[in-house]
């Protein structure tokens, strides 16, 4: 189902839409969030905002992309949190221009039909309803009052929520502003040629200027009730006929039928993106008993050729809350060794372990294949790889483990320069789990500088205390997944240093 909301600037249907899609448990999607990212990324490159064309080029070559909303969107602009940045009251002038120019307006319009295609969604804007979705079930055209949407728009700058009743002390002078500033794009979308702002056909007008969230909430979920009435087909009326009975046949139960549509495919049949979408568990049984055959050879194997040893494996398990969720691992990262360690010790703990992969490797048909059965995610990395990001998600809540390596690639010598990609808390935000810090010392030795083939070597590991949101210390999302990540491989670094005075020698 596809429920459209339009309205002006300030008028609450992002706070409508969210809750919304909260409690129904539909998808959000703001495409006002899309335009100001093109409006922020012409800004940035200096783009002339009387230049159409130059605008337009620079707008389709965004790559824009959702990430989980919480209490507000996450929104990425070519592989950047630009979240607040298309927030500001630049891009509130500058985003009309940018909607306003058809090939922008027609690029986006395809996105997000492509994003709505994939099952229920909540979309607010401006044409939803009569451009983007004009076949939604449910259409709404939310309005208010001049001064009540100047009020929440000065209140939400301002920090405040006016949502959630949280109001705050705003200078006279600054929501006169934003009330001249939001007539002045009510004209301009009232006007424009390539469409105005108007009720889509079909679309029921709500009135928020007095009204709470959860009245307006409850409004449209009343509408989504009787679009999904009449949307019901109607009973078929059957003639007795006289005829010799028949034993009938009952339908599964619809717990059953919904277990059959989680089972993947047979072994052979089941392609890669499947092993991604399901729970190490869910595999089908060939696969598991390929994974217990290459799990107990790779242990024989690594034990003889490369001794490793990890030290304090307990502290995998400390304070692990009793939900069925997994951990986040992440550690330093020397040698392709590094996954296979871990993904043993924890295999024999009866626990499975998903390392983070480049997506690279996918272009080999078999490494692919292998990668997949033993539960690797491929990242697209350099960029906000959201699937990718779901997959992990998904993953932890369904009790995997999930590896990952910040580093980002093999560090072959302690001058090589390093930059820490921290994408791994955001997905342990989302998975409301813990991060376990783990060092490995030794495993560069494995392969030194111009040797191509492996020698013996002693390996050690060793495990830190799992990391927590709640003992960093901060509450806001963005500063949370910051602390984490600073934490998380400060802690890293401390056990590999500690290895090393343990094992002189040891790189």
């Amino acid at each position: 189902m596809k429920i459209a909301i339009d309205g002006p600037a300030g008028s609450g249907k992002s706070t409508v839409a969210k809750a919304l899609a909260r409690k129904c448990g539909f998808t959000y999607l703001d495409t006002g969030a899309m335009y100001r990212a093109c409006a922020l990324r012409c800004r940035r490159q200096g783009i002339d905002f009387s230049d159409a064309e130059a605008l337009a080029a620079c707008s389709k070559a965004a790559d824009i992309a959702f990430g989980p909303f919480g209490e507000k969107t996450q929104v990425f602009l070519d592989g950047k949190d630009v979240s607040d940045a298309i927030r500001t009251p630049e891009v509130d002038k500058d985003v009309s221009v940018v909607s306003g120019i058809p090939e922008i307006r027609q690029d986006m319009v395809v996105r997000q039909q492509a994003f709505g295609a994939k099952g229920d969604v909540v979309a607010e804007g401006r044409d939803i309803g009569s451009v983007v979705f004009p076949d939604a079930e449910v259409k709404v055209f939310l309005v208010a009052s001049p001064e009540a949407r100047a009020h929440r728009r000065a209140v939400e700058r301002a920090g405040g929520d006016t949502a959630k009743g949280e109001d705050v002390q705003v200078a006279a002078k600054d929501e006169q502003a934003i009330l001249t500033d939001m007539a002045r794009r009510d004209k301009a979308d009232s006007s424009r040629a390539s469409f105005k702002l108007e009720p889509a056909p079909g679309a029921v007008t709500i009135d928020s200027s007095a009204l709470s969230v959860d009245e307006v909430v409850g409004q449209i979920e009343h509408l989504i009730e009787d679009a999904r009435k009449a949307a019901a087909p109607a009973p078929e009326k059957k003639e007795a006929a006289p005829q010799a009975p028949k034993k009938e046949t009952k339908p599964a139960p619809q717990k059953k039928e919904a277990k059959a549509q989680e089972e993947m495919r047979a072994f052979a049949h089941a392609p890669v993106e499947e092993y991604y979408e399901h729970p190490m568990r869910k595999f089908p049984w060939p696969s598991r008993a390929f994974l217990a055959i290459a799990m107990t050879g790779a242990w024989l194997y690594t034990k003889i050729v490369f001794p490793w040893k990890i030290e304090d494996m307990d502290k995998f398990f400390e304070g692990q809350k009793d939900d069925g969720r997994g951990r986040v691992i992440v550690m330093n990262h020397v040698s392709m060794l590094d996954p296979v360690v871990i993904a043993i010790a924890l295999y024999h703990r009866h626990l499975r372990t998903r390392p983070i992969s480049k997506s690279e490797f996918d272009k080999n048909g078999f490494v692919s294949w292998a990668f997949s059965r033993f539960g690797c995610i491929p990242i697209v990395r350099g960029t906000a790889d959201i699937k990718a990001v779901r997959r992990a998600q998904r993953a932890l809540q369904a009790g995997d483990w999930v590896l990952i390596f910040p580093e980002g690639t093999r560090i072959k010598s302690d001058d090589q320069p390093v930059q820490v990609h921290g994408g791994f808390a955001l997905i342990a935000q989302m998975a409301k789990t813990d991060v376990v810090p783990v060092a490995i010392v030794g495993a560069r030795d494995i392969t030194p500088k111009g040797k191509h083939f492996p020698r013996p070597s002693r390996v050690y590991m060793k495990v830190g205390d799992p990391i927590s949101f709640d003992e960093l210390g901060v509450r806001k999302r963005k500063e949370q997944i910051a602390a984490m990540e600073k934490v998380s491989m400060e802690r890293v670094y401390a056990l590999r240093d500690e290895l090393r005075r343990e094992h002189p020698g040891k790189m």
